[in-house]
């Protein structure tokens, strides 16, 4: 245990590195001031600023949306090469069902994010993307140029909880990405992974006293001291702040899928040949988004997530790789080593409202845009108790493709204890919260030492060892064992058990 001594003298430096250098990396004009008394739709380019701090439900979800726009816009890489750009002179009305390149896909990778040599060294601003496995891949057999492809699928389970499949036959396929003014933060002052390590192991907080002083102060928007710890910057109405974003693919099915409902990307995909993770090309569906983005009045991130509208009649099924534990008991109804019903889940009421007013929006520029044929399916922003769950039709907010399963639908714990009600796995403005849903879930990187992101940590294959493979739901069901989530478990809790 620390000493008191010591408790002292490390929130006194996070509290004063969090604190330093308080505006982000980026500063333009391609931000909206959402300051006002009420958030408005507004199909544009601009990334919304900051919400006031007390937005309602509806607020959150126009903000939501807003965003949306913003990171499917058109980029400018196909004209400047510049990446997380904007191309401004795109225009929504009459452009026809969706750019070929959206803002979003030129973000940053993860594993550009984490190398795989630990070294942060390029700047990313421009160019195609680099990615880095640590242990080979074949891309010659087919040819395959991975610089050449924005949407790069090498995650194929929802973070070691379930694989998922669509009519019993095509797998989901999953990435992950942040913006660059993560990417800038994160080389400038954790160039290399050993400097990275130090930061997380020293935020690294299990019994929760650092995170409950630190964010008593508000001391909670970036830090530009290397050995320290992770505290990413955040957004306002002149800043655009971090950004992460998860997004989900599939093969689209011939007499299944209506293929003039989703966009449609070219992707590299993996599957295992001759031993070797071997890279294929082909064209996959869009069928689920997350963008998270922690702004000054929402340090704990606002969280919002998309599905198709067409996700929840493809009989998506889990394949999960453990069995739900409720009252140190296996949930007896849930059987992982076999292919499983998603779990139902209703999209609240207010949310459903906006999303009306979104695709009227829509329709109403541009009737052949692919965005109307997505729905906002829920948004987070400050944090609740357990308890006062029924304040929130938002507390258990679960994407159909994105948390499929029994454990992630109802998460309100911790990995290793996901139903536990009294469990605290989120700290805001010095309280600390049994939350649910994605802002619990990712409650666990901020007790883990990184403000949030599971792209920063060491506990699960970052830097990225090799690319996931596509799997038959045969294969599925074959590496569908106990091991795979409790290595998973071990290795996260390895890390908090260490700081106790």
């Amino acid at each position: 245990m620390k000493t008191n001594i010591n408790y002292y003298v490390f929130a006194l430096i996070l509290f004063m590195s969090c604190n330093s250098n308080r505006e982000s990396s980026t500063e333009d004009d391609s931000l909206t001031d959402t300051s006002g008394d009420s958030v408005v739709l507004n199909i544009s380019y601009q990334i919304p600023g900051d919400l006031p701090s007390d937005a309602s439900e509806e607020e959150l979800a126009r903000f939501a949306w807003n965003e949306f726009f913003a990171l499917n816009w058109a980029s400018s890489w196909p004209d400047d090469q510049k990446r997380a750009t904007p191309n401004t002179n795109w225009k929504f009305a009459g452009s026809g069902p969706a750019p070929n390149v959206a803002v979003w896909e030129t973000y940053i990778h993860r594993t550009e994010l984490r190398p795989a040599n630990g070294k942060r060294t390029r700047t990313l601003t421009s160019g195609k993307p680099y990615y880095t496995f640590i242990n080979p891949v074949d891309t010659t057999t087919n040819n395959v140029t991975l610089s050449n492809y924005w949407v790069n699928l090498d995650e194929d389970n929802e973070i070691g909880s379930a694989y998922v499949f669509a009519y019993d036959s095509t797998e989901v396929l999953y990435m992950a990405k942040s913006n660059l003014v993560e990417y800038t933060y994160v080389r400038d002052n954790f160039p290399t992974d050993s400097l990275l390590k130090i930061a997380v192991d020293n935020g690294t907080d299990p019994s929760l006293n650092y995170l409950k002083k630190v964010t008593q102060e508000g001391a909670t928007c970036n830090s530009d001291t290397a050995s320290h710890v992770i505290c990413l910057p955040c957004g306002s109405n002149t800043e655009e702040g971090t950004i992460e974003i998860k997004t989900a693919w599939r093969f689209l099915l011939d007499g299944k899928d209506d293929p003039s409902r989703f966009i449609t990307k070219p992707v590299v995909y993996y599957t295992e040949e001759n031993g070797l993770p071997t890279a294929h090309s082909g064209t996959m569906g869009l069928i689920g988004m997350h963008i998270i983005r922690k702004t000054q009045n929402y340090p704990a991130f606002i969280f919002a997530s998309w599905e198709q509208l067409d996700v929840r009649k493809a009989d998506m099924q889990t394949i999960g790789l453990d069995t739900p534990v409720v009252n140190n008991m296996p949930d007896p109804n849930v059987d992982p080593h076999q292919l499983e019903p998603v779990v139902p889940r209703n999209i609240p009421a207010a949310i459903q409202s906006v999303n009306t007013e979104a695709h009227n929006l829509i329709t109403s520029q541009n009737p052949a845009s692919l965005w109307q044929y997505y729905q906002l399916i829920g948004v987070q922003g400050t944090p609740i108790d357990y308890a006062d769950r029924g304040q929130d039709d938002n507390y258990f907010m679960a994407n159909y493709v994105i948390e499929s399963d029994s454990l992630l639908t109802v998460f309100h714990g911790s990995f290793a204890d996901p139903f536990n009600t009294s469990l605290q796995n989120v700290v805001y403005k010095g309280e600390s919260y049994n939350m649910g849903g994605c802002q619990g879930c990712h409650g666990q990187a901020q007790i883990g030492g990184t403000d949030f992101s599971f792209l920063l940590d060491f506990g699960a294959g970052k830097p990225v060892p090799e690319p996931d493979l596509l799997l038959t739901v045969d294969e599925a069901l074959e590496k569908a064992n106990p091991s795979q989530i409790k290595n998973y478990v071990e290795k996260f809790e390895q890390i908090i058990t260490s700081k106790q």
